[in-house]
């Protein structure tokens, strides 16, 4: 079984059923619910950039299944945020292996040989023994940092961090005003602060506090989780720093 969470636990999800189908599936759940694409156009052809590379995404959970220890019972578990995902597997390593031992040149130990055979027959591993080289590659190719690996004894996490200068920076650039900032407090003390509550404290119409909302919500700056009475609002994480910093007396915001 392959478990799932996103950041401020928004989502949750479990896979189950065979290896193969968990293998299979559990990509296409990644990459169409839970992990968010940059979109352009070459002319007339959509082009969808995702934060992280799906081919060194899709070798990273097939390596966690092939060396898992399935007698600890413990699920693989992925854990997605906006600009890292980590994948996480309970595992037995050979004496005196480090985090550092796994990207050196090493011999392939599977911990499931079985299955990682099952894997290369169905064409879903290359070979044996290259999974975290080609993962590194794929990683650095896409213009993203190789991956970095933690080991804890019984179980190893696998870290990948996404290149969002381009985010923070269009974030910090974003053109808001002074009651959208306060808007964006108001929400950071009570998330589930309502339109007419807002609407009260600042003395506006809840028509002019939804279209500030709609517009920060296109921004990316605020999602809103949950139906209008038992809803709540996310701020996006980088977004948080700013509000910190803003000075309504400050000439210079």
């Amino acid at each position: 079984m392959l478990f799932f969470s996103y950041i401020c636990k928004l989502n949750q999800d479990e896979i189950h059923g065979s290896l193969m189908i968990q293998a299979d599936r559990v990509i296409d759940l990644l990459y169409t619910k839970y992990l968010t694409a940059e979109i352009s156009y070459d002319n007339v052809t959509r082009i969808e950039h995702y934060p992280f590379p799906k081919d060194a995404v899709r070798e990273a959970v097939f390596n966690a299944l092939i060396h898992q220890d399935f007698a600890a019972s413990i699920p693989v578990q992925i854990s997605v945020y906006r600009d890292k995902l980590y994948i996480s597997n309970d595992c037995i390593f050979p004496d005196n292996w480090t985090a550092e031992t796994l990207k050196q040149k090493h011999r392939s130990m599977p911990l499931n040989p079985d299955i990682a055979n099952t894997f290369y027959r169905a064409g879903f591993i290359e070979s044996w023994g290259r999974g975290i080289e080609k993962i590194c590659k794929l990683c650095l190719d896409y213009d993203i940092p190789a991956p970095e690996y933690t080991v804890h004894g019984a179980d190893i996490m696998m870290l990948f961090r996404a290149n969002v200068t381009s985010d923070v920076t269009s974030l910090q650039q974003a053109q808001l005003t002074d009651r959208q900032f306060v808007l964006c407090k108001m929400i950071e003390e009570n998330p589930q602060v309502s339109v007419r509550e807002m609407s009260l404290v600042m003395s506006l119409v809840e028509r002019t506090i939804k279209r500030d909302l709609s517009a920060m919500q296109k921004m990316g700056i605020l999602q809103r989780v949950g139906n209008t009475s038992a809803g709540y609002w996310v701020i996006n994480e980088d977004f948080k720093e700013i509000i910190k910093r803003y000075d309504p007396n400050d000439p210079n915001k």
